[in-house]
Formats: C-alpha cells, structure tokens, sequence
C-alpha cells in the first residue's frame, strides 16, 4: 500500500469503529494522525492504541475533542488540530449516527438530531479544515452510506442524511478538482461496529432482513478500502462484494431490481407475520 510519511490525517469519529481502524491503518503506512469525537475517555484510549500501530515513533497522534453537531466545537477543533500538527494532507469526516424506524413514528427531535451530525457535521468540518488544505492540493474523504445510494425499508432518517451526502460530495468534487483536490465517497453496507446493537434497538424487522442482502463487513476491510481510494484518488469506494453486485444491479434496472425485490421481501414478511397471528387465535 502507499506510503503515508510526512502525510498528516484529520479523522473525525476515529474512537471507534472505522474511524479507529482507518487511523490504525495510516499510522502504520507512516502517516501522523488525528482523531477527532465528542467521548475524551474512549478518545485518548484510541490515541494511545494508535500509537501502537505507528511504523516509527516520531510520528504524531493527537486527540482533539469535537462534537460535529455543533459547529462551534468544530472551528475550535479544527484550530487547536492545525496548532499541533499542522494542515491535513487527507481529511475523512467519518463521524455520523444512525436512526432506523419507520417514518410515521420518527418525531422531528430525532429526525433533526440525524441531520445535524450527519449532513451539517460534515458541512461544518469540511467547510473549516478545506482552506488549510487547498495549498496542499490534498484529498476529502465523506463517508456515506450504501443507504445513500439505494433507499430501503425504516430508513427514511438515516437514508435522507446519507443520500445527502452523496450529493455534497458529487458537487464538491466537482469545485475541488479546479483546486486541484480529490474528493473520495465511501459507501460500505452494515459495518459490524457497536453502531449496529444500538440500530437494532429500533429497527424494523423488515429493515433487517433486507439489509442482509448487502451482507456484514468489518472496519478493517473499509479502512483498507479508504486507503486505496485515497491513493488512487477514485471518487466512489463501495467496500464489499455484496453491496456493489447489489448497486450494480439498481443502476443496471435503473432502480427497479432493488425496489422490487425489496418490496417483494417486505409483502412477503408481513404475509407470514399476519399468517401465524391468525394461527395463534
């Protein structure tokens, strides 16, 4: 893989989960590294299991904690990160949480709370990390969601931020490539991350089992799939051989495979639910 020396990485939710192993991964490519999140306990955990991981001790990792949800937190973020280590040569906004439940049952409290770390996390922390970085002609990652590209069943809160940044993303990389920058979207299926048992809490049974069409992969292989993407200067990275036969497949019908199979699983999951109710009376 390329090596990473003298390259400095901004990750945003890198206490756990792909965030964490993302920086694992550029630190032991020789990259400095800082993370960013809002929990400092599990923040300097992470930094120090970093450190680990670096090919050579002169490589920096810092810890920086920023709630995305609140741009404040992020402009003070960023300026105390440029203080210790400089501008970013990559920077991923990878801090997001997920929502799943049907959307007559979504209050507007949560479906905001979605939106603000999700979508206008990701505006802020580009919006004040990118003029340090345009001299440096460096590179954007935005992590989304195969829940960007497809919609799916319980997800009209998580799949409305994601497919949002979709969009950002396409139209950034767009300005960015006249700056002579790179943009990279990430678009993994279901990452086995503590995000999951917590989904699980709401998520709709008919969600759940859709979703295993695209299959379960681990931070690992997205943080490797991140790295590649960053070294090749690709736009879309879709982590996993489940999830790209699956987008392959939607833009191959224009939607109409995904959308019918998907209505297809539900019709039939609610058949057999109401089918063993009226067995039971």
């Amino acid at each position: 893989m390329k090596d990473f020396s003298g390259k400095t990485v901004y990750i945003t939710g890198g206490s756990s989960g792909i965030g964490l192993e993302t920086a694992r991964l550029f630190a032991s490519l020789g990259g400095d590294v800082v993370i960013f999140a809002r929990d400092e306990e599990r923040l300097a955990s992470a930094a120090r299991d970093i450190e680990g991981h670096r090919r050579s001790g002169s490589q920096k990792v810092h810890a920086v904690h920023m709630d995305v949800a609140d741009p404040e937190s992020v402009r003070t973020g960023i300026e105390e990160a440029i203080e210790k280590a400089g501008p970013p040569q990559v920077a991923i906004a990878n801090a997001g949480v997920g929502y799943a439940d049907l959307f007559i049952d979504t209050p507007h409290e949560a479906f905001d709370a979605v939106m603000k770390t999700n979508v206008y996390g990701v505006r802020s922390f580009v919006a004040n990390v990118l003029p340090h970085m345009v001299g440096a002609k460096g590179t954007i990652v935005i992590v989304s969601s195969a829940a960007g590209l497809m919609g799916m069943y319980g997800y009209t809160t998580y799949g409305t931020s994601k497919y949002a940044l979709v969009g950002f993303a396409e139209c950034l990389r767009a300005e960015l490539r006249t700056m002579g920058m790179t943009v990279t979207l990430v678009c993994p299926g279901e990452v086995d991350t503590p995000f999951v048992p917590k989904e699980a809490e709401r998520l709709p049974f008919e969600s759940r089992v859709v979703k295993s069409f695209c299959g379960r992969i681990s931070p690992s292989r997205v943080a490797h799939a991140i790295v590649k993407g960053v070294a090749g200067k690709r736009f879309l990275v879709i982590p996993g051989v489940l999830t790209n036969l699956m987008f392959a497949l939607h833009r191959f019908s224009n939607g109409m495979l995904t959308r019918y199979t998907s209505d297809l699983v539900v019709f039939v999951l609610r058949w057999y639910v109401s089918k063993q109710a009226a067995r039971r009376r």
